[in-house]
């Protein structure tokens, strides 16, 4: 991904930079926020990987009381909860899976849209859930400025 000073630095190149691809999800630290905010405004499309936690967080993302919550007002798994959610915000989402089943449910996504409590209430998990590794990065990225 390309941080707000990368993508500064890449301004004078010449070319226009369409598009950012970022692990996002739910639980993601304020610097990838930042970048979102930044490309929004440079009219910088985001394509949001890992949108179910990555390796590290997707079997933790699918036990969270919230997420279950709004999966279960919707009859709809926490998967596509997370996708939705990223979705509704605007990104081109990409899960990774070469499973046919969840491709399909993927897919499920399209039928039902999250009403804007529950879209406030997963946007302010990377305030208050505790034990993900996205929030642990802020340091890791901190450290490459």
């Amino acid at each position: 991904y390309f941080s707000v000073r990368h993508l500064m630095e890449l301004e004078g190149i010449g070319a226009p930079i369409a598009n950012n691809q970022i692990a996002f999800n739910p639980f993601v630290p304020d610097e990838i926020m930042e970048t979102i905010s930044y490309c929004k405004t440079k009219n910088i499309t985001v394509t949001a990987h890992s949108p179910l936690g990555g390796i590290a967080d997707k079997d933790k993302a699918i036990l969270h009381r919230v997420l279950n919550g709004i999966s279960s007002n919707h009859d709809k798994k926490v998967s596509q909860i997370m996708l939705r959610w990223a979705m509704q915000l605007g990104f081109a989402v990409i899960p990774g899976t070469g499973n046919p089943n969840h491709m399909v449910e993927n897919l499920g996504i399209y039928g039902f849209e999250l009403e804007k409590n529950e879209m406030d209430a997963i946007d302010g998990l990377k305030y208050n859930a505790e034990g993900f590794s996205a929030g642990q990065t802020t340091s890791f990225i901190g450290s490459l400025k």
